[in-house]
């Protein structure tokens, strides 16, 4: 894969036009600086770059200015950069026209959610690239949660509610508006992905059912999680398909603390929610977006403890949402919702056993799309390091029983 460096056409002259059309009394540029703004492990399918930039301004001043530059991640040697530049232009299409169309679903209420960073376009851009120009929130205040801490509980429910409001308003934008294109509604649980599907789950659970070997697992739930992992490629379309009769929203896809920033008040409470990278958007069961938030990014003391009060939260968010938003179907009872997770439970073991490792996973060279997706040897060493890291084994030996004992792998 293409290493995360500069591009030359990442350049002054690029962002001289751009700041002649945004800064109403740019004069020159001073200094300009763009390197990535990722390290590594936390990101794995786009190069992502801040570019900073010191103006001079018409009365002489000077001001600092920061972007981040999203460009897609591609090599001509790897066979796997069609999906992955598909799911470029998908995120590009959310910031262009379906996140709009979603904070417009508030413009008669008394609120006004944004759910995502302002997104900028080059007034020419002499490269054929595509590309995605943000600003830089953090220039605003705006930070990433420690993904290896974990989150307090008032933050946990300052994304809860950010992620209601997005939620609600996903399911009014399909009545005002209609249904999402085919490929956001089936996204890559079909049949026509089950090859994919298929070696993903052999080349994530062969190394899991080995290590699973540490969890202190009684016998009789090794073997369940074993019966259940040779089901998962079934079970992947299955929860791809939507039913109609139950309350369908637009998923983020993969909601987990590194993609939303906070913004936090002089008392260090939650004052706003961000959310970024919308490369996964799926519309269907809400389950999906929960459990991937609730599994991942929670800290440990509260993750299962905290578990049904954080779906009931969510509940109460979401009805308050549909209802400001005049809804017109109704929204799912409590009982409802917790029905709905037993169902489309397989997305809480999903991200026991692939996201929440990678998010507790320590900075490190080796991690990169290869090795995560991949089958090798260097690729399946990697995987066994990431099960049987410490922080992980803590948490997946209760997780799993925990699972169980709900009924969510059965």
């Amino acid at each position: 894969m293409t290493d995360q460096t500069t591009p030359e056409w990442v350049n002054e002259q690029l962002f001289h036009g751009l700041l002649m059309q945004y800064i109403e009394n740019f004069n020159a540029i001073v200094s300009f600086d763009a390197k990535s703004a990722t390290g590594q492990g936390e990101n794995y399918l786009t190069i992502v770059l801040r570019v900073q930039i010191t103006m001079q301004l018409k009365d002489d001043s000077t001001e600092e200015v920061s972007y981040i530059l999203k460009i897609p991640l591609v090599g001509a040697e790897d066979s796997d950069d069609h999906a992955f530049h598909d799911m470029f232009i998908t995120e590009l299409d959310m910031y262009d026209r379906l996140i709009p169309e979603l904070e417009s679903q508030y413009k008669s209420t008394s609120i006004s959610p944004k759910f995502k960073p302002l997104h900028l376009k080059f007034p020419e851009m002499p490269v054929k690239c595509d590309y995605i120009l943000l600003e830089d929130l953090k220039q605003k205040g705006y930070k990433n949660a420690e993904r290896t801490q974990g989150l307090e509980q008032f933050e946990v429910e300052a994304v809860l509610k950010k992620l209601a409001q997005w939620h609600a308003a996903s399911a009014k934008r399909v009545v005002d508006v209609g249904e999402y294109e085919k490929g956001i509604r089936e996204s890559y649980f079909t049949a026509e992905h089950q090859k994919m599907l298929e070696e993903f789950n052999i080349n994530f659970s062969v190394p899991f059912l080995e290590c699973m070997k540490q969890y202190d697992l009684d016998p009789s739930q090794m073997v369940l999680i074993s019966n259940y992992t040779s089901l998962l490629t079934d079970l992947n379309i299955e929860f791809g398909r939507n039913d109609p009769v139950e309350l369908s929203v637009l998923n983020h896809g993969d909601f987990w603390c590194n993609n939303f920033m906070f913004k936090y008040n002089a008392l260090g409470e939650v004052e706003d929610v961000c959310l970024v990278d919308f490369q996964l958007p799926k519309y269907g069961t809400p389950a999906q977006d929960l459990f991937c938030l609730l599994i991942t990014s929670p800290k440990f003391a509260i993750k299962l403890q905290k578990f049904d009060h954080f779906i009931e939260y969510y509940h109460q968010q979401l009805v308050e949402h549909l209802a400001m938003l005049s809804y017109n179907q109704s929204a799912p009872s409590l009982a409802q919702l917790h029905l709905h997770l037993k169902r489309y439970s397989l997305w809480a073991f999903i991200c026991a056993q692939r996201m929440l490792p990678i998010v507790l996973l320590p900075p490190g060279l080796d991690s990169n799309i290869a090795n995560v997706m991949g089958n090798s040897e260097e690729a399946t060493a990697f995987k066994r390091n990431m099960f049987l890291q410490p922080a992980y084994v803590q948490q997946i030996k209760q997780i799993l029983p925990w699972l169980i004992e709900r009924g969510y792998i059965r």
